[in-house]
């Protein structure tokens, strides 16, 4: 019955699947690569980018729930093992991270209802934090001083990450708007040439969700203490196959239910040419992977997506952009931690009794 609890971390990965491929809405929005092609090709990549990069960006988000009581640390480990309670604290630990999964899950899968992009990372974190203000004493110094730090450093990215993109796409598209545009499309290829580029620039894409968001999906089942332990007192134990479960999970996501956010974020947000679209799936790429290697923390593909739209269509004037979307869209980030974090810390309180 415990691995049931996986289920959870699988709606967060359906979830998020169905969200993060509004990453390439643009190829599909200009009608460069059809609906049914692209999804099948992001989520092939997805899960190649999840078995062999994924693993690396485990560590951040399990730190994070590690100090909010939401993973068991290593020395609950070995007080478990000295006590004989590894059975029950395997399953507190498996029915918490449930918990965060189901409350972030619900709040992704009710945005993206309304057909708005959001951060998944931004929905687990709010999620993981509103149960530590409940179960983790932040009037503590050091509880403090552990725990800021790592807030600070992810909620920095949610304001990096859109910023930085919308540089890098804005620097891409004037670039190669003033200086390769026009000779380009005069080839009689033209059209064969960014049809190719855009289904290698959506390799690439999946391949960095692959990499950098499967970590979301299933790091808070995973057990750090088992290297040193030989005791299993989580759900899963291998980096490579906890990264891998995650990333089939968003593949499915991509699959069955990505259309309606694809096309928000591909159309609706600015008015971009072929050419232009290309280059914000570029420009989304590049900023992830740096700042995910940079900074060791999964970064949100669809916050880099929505800024190097933005990037994109400033190139051409302000008045290309909807502004009436983009605010939407941030109040759509802005609730999202929000309402995840009240839900988990509802849930927090309802459920003391059992968790002490």
């Amino acid at each position: 019955m415990i691995y049931l609890l996986l289920a959870a971390g699988l709606f967060m990965g359906w979830s998020l699947g169905s969200n993060d491929a509004c990453t390439f809405g643009t190829a599909v929005a200009t009608r460069v690569v059809r609906y049914r092609t692209a999804v099948i090709i992001i989520a092939v990549f997805v899960i190649v980018g999840a078995f062999t990069l994924g693993p690396n960006n485990i560590g951040k988000l399990a730190e994070l729930a590690t100090s909010n009581e939401v993973m068991a640390s290593s020395d609950s480990v070995h007080s478990a093992i000295e006590n004989g309670t590894v059975a029950e604290l395997r399953f507190k630990s498996g029915l918490k991270a449930a918990i965060i999964f189901i409350c972030a899950g619900l709040t992704v899968f009710g945005i993206n209802f309304l057909k708005f992009p959001v951060s998944s990372n931004q929905a687990i974190t709010g999620a993981i934090i509103g149960w530590g203000l409940f179960y983790a004493d932040y009037s503590n110094p050091d509880v403090l001083s552990t725990n800021l730090p790592k807030i600070g450093a992810f909620v920095a990215t949610w304001v990096l990450n859109p910023l930085i993109a919308g540089i890098v796409s804005f620097i891409l598209v004037g670039t190669v708007g003033k200086f390769l545009e026009k000779r380009l499309s005069t080839l009689g290829s033209y059209d064969m040439l960014i049809k190719t580029g855009y289904i290698i620039a959506i390799v690439l894409g999946s391949l960095s969700i692959g990499i950098n968001s499967s970590a979301n999906v299933t790091a808070l089942y995973f057990d750090y203490a088992y290297s040193e332990t030989g005791v299993a007192a989580n759900l899963l134990t291998s980096p490579v196959l906890t990264a891998g479960i995650g990333g089939i999970a968003i593949a499915l996501g991509v699959l069955t239910y990505s259309k309606k956010v694809m096309m928000t974020v591909g159309g609706n947000i600015a008015n971009i040419s072929q050419m232009d679209g290309f280059l914000v799936i570029i420009a989304m790429a590049l900023t992830v992977v740096i700042m995910g290697n940079v900074l060791g923390i999964p970064v949100s593909n669809t916050q880099a997506t929505v800024g190097a739209v933005l990037g994109a269509g400033l190139t051409r004037g302000a008045k290309q952009v909807n502004f009436g979307v983009l605010k939407s869209i941030g109040i759509a980030w802005v609730a999202s931690p929000t309402i995840a974090g009240l839900l988990a810390y509802a849930v927090a309180f309802f459920t003391q009794s059992f968790f002490g």
